[in-house]
């Protein structure tokens, strides 16, 4: 991937660089996405341009810690941009900014989005997924996924107490996130729980739809219409 600029100097703002999405629906779609994303884990957008399209990746789920069980789960929604600019172009910002300007362009019918002046460090960004060599796994029905997804958020919240700590809400959430499913035993599955969660959470299952469900090494992508979820299995010490 492109080297991430990190320089938080604010440039003026005739200057401030600016993605030109295509349309106002594209606007609310990315608003929905960031909305979504900021629910589950206020841990940055991350967004990369390439040619006219841009590629906007959030983080769902990430290991605390060596020995944490939980899997990394990223989510990935493309959007096509109105005009071409920035090719190359990969930073990580606050959701809230991102929002705030996406808000703003929807209110003000305008699709170019003025990127914050800000950048920020983001852990997550660090655990790059592979390009090439992914191969067909299955196919699942989206229904499966979400009944995954809600099994699990019940399951964590019955085995809390009211104030756990917080290395008992990390071994719960390894417990549940980590689980491998699609084998015939608990330890020999390939898609971590975790993955549907994601999907879930952002929006990417539909009531009778399907997503496909490719590998690469310890990844895991679920592909669909409205996303990605891309998800590497917990790593044993």
């Amino acid at each position: 991937m492109p080297p991430t600029p990190r320089d938080t100097t604010a440039p003026s703002s005739a200057t401030r660089p600016e993605l030109v999405l295509e349309d106002l629906e594209a606007v609310a779609d990315l608003e929905r996405y960031a909305t979504r994303a900021r629910t589950m884990a206020d841990t940055g957008m991350r967004l990369q341009v390439a040619g006219t399209v841009l590629a906007a990746w959030v983080s769902v789920l990430q290991p605390r810690g060596l020995g944490d069980g939980v899997p990394v789960a990223l989510g990935l929604r493309t959007f096509r941009l109105g005009r071409a600019g920035l090719d190359g172009w990969d930073a990580v910002y606050a959701l809230s900014s991102v929002l705030e300007r996406l808000a703003r362009m929807a209110s003000t019918g305008t699709p170019a989005l003025a990127l914050p002046p800000v950048t920020e460090q983001a852990a997550w960004t660090a655990v790059t997924p592979p390009r090439a060599g992914w191969r067909p796994v299955a196919t699942v029905a989206d229904d499966e996924l979400q009944q995954v997804a809600q099994e699990g958020i019940r399951e964590l919240g019955e085995a809390l107490p009211q104030d756990p700590g917080a290395s008992m809400v990390a071994q719960a959430r390894a417990a549940v996130w980590g689980r491998l499913l699609g084998g015939a035993g608990p330890d020999d599955g390939v898609l971590p729980a975790g993955a549907a969660l994601a999907a879930h959470g952002l929006g990417f299952l539909r009531p009778g739809g399907s997503t496909a469900v490719h590998a690469a090494g310890p990844w895991v992508r679920l592909s669909g219409p409205s996303g990605f979820v891309l998800c590497r299995r917990p790593m044993a010490l």
